[in-house]
């Protein structure tokens, strides 16, 4: 068994740019690379993962059983955000390392989530299908600057999207219960309760991390506290939003539109694909060839450092 094999268990790392397979190569360190072309599974993982001092990771699960199974792990490095798929306490228990590239994709899932504030403001998914049937019709629209912007979750995802739509002229009002409201109130953003943001919101943006403690989870009761013609963006997590109520809120009209880029099931392939009024996305905001190749070179790179006994503590996640 060789002790700092490098598993790159991504199913399409390196695809549109080589940067970080370079990286890998003049390491001069062992290393494998999950080649299926498809998310691994877990058995896949069990199977490939054992001897792997370090894995590559995407949002695969890492609970306890299966660290248990990678005996040799000694670090994750994650390309992305978030961790929730990573059981901490067992790794902590096992001595494995987490690491991830926080700062890299805010400004892609950002970017999304404007561009689906916009899109929907201004209806162009039904108006373009309208022109396409040779219709001349003039669908109600709506400045996003003219709009009030509730955003959950004022991590750097968060912060960006409020960010650019203060720059389009929306007023931001933020729900974030582990925030400490500085950078809030040093930049206008009014924070209220989750309650406010479903009353008063026109776009109600998640941006929120999974958490055991406040699980999220939009259901028909809050659809039906949201103002008539509201719009819903997910870019967060798939199981915070019920597709089922939410089809049922936009179908009846009480919503206006919604967005989303995740699901609860993946792929997807229910009943909003049907909606002119919804923009889905396969899970791929943080997909621009830029972003994903920066991530997998700063997963990689942190991987290396690790080995090398050269990564920073304030770097670990874990």
């Amino acid at each position: 068994m060789n002790t700092d094999l490098i598993f790159v268990a991504l199913s399409t790392f390196a695809e549109r740019d080589r940067a970080p397979l370079d990286l890998l190569e003049r390491s001069g360190r062992p290393f494998k690379i999950h080649a299926s072309g498809k998310r691994i599974t877990p058995e896949e993982l069990r199977r490939d993962g054992p001897e792997a001092a370090v894995i590559v990771a995407g949002v695969e699960t890492y609970d306890a059983a299966m660290l248990d199974v990678l005996s040799a792990l000694r670090c994750i490095a994650r390309v992305g955000v978030g961790v929730d798929a990573i059981d901490h306490a067992a790794a902590r228990q096992r001595g494995v390392a987490v690491v991830n590239t926080p700062d890299l994709p805010a400004a892609a899932v950002a970017e999304l989530a404007l561009s689906m504030f916009l899109s929907l403001s201004r209806q162009l998914v039904p108006q373009t299908l309208s022109m396409r049937a040779r219709r001349w019709e003039r669908l109600e629209s709506h400045l996003l600057g003219g709009r009030r912007v509730g955003i959950v979750g004022l991590g750097r995802i968060g912060r960006r999207v409020a960010e650019l739509s203060m720059a389009f002229g929306a007023e931001v009002v933020a729900h974030d219960p582990f925030t400490d409201g500085t950078w809030a109130a040093e930049r206008g953003v009014r924070l209220a309760s989750l309650d406010e943001l479903l009353e008063q919101a026109d776009i109600l943006s998640l941006h929120a991390a999974r958490s055991n403690e406040n699980a999220l989870r939009l259901s028909a009761d809050e659809f039906a506290r949201m103002k008539p013609g509201a719009i819903l963006v997910n870019l967060a997590r798939g199981g915070m939003v019920d597709e089922a109520a939410l089809h049922d809120a936009l179908l009846t009209g009480h919503l206006g539109g919604a967005g989303l880029d995740v699901f609860d099931e993946e792929p997807y392939r229910g009943p909003l694909c049907d909606l002119e009024n919804v923009i889905l996305t396969p899970h791929s905001a943080t997909m621009p060839v830029e972003t994903r190749a920066a991530m997998e070179k700063e997963a990689v790179d942190k991987a290396l450092r690790f080995l090398d006994g050269t990564l920073r503590s304030e770097e670990r996640v874990i």
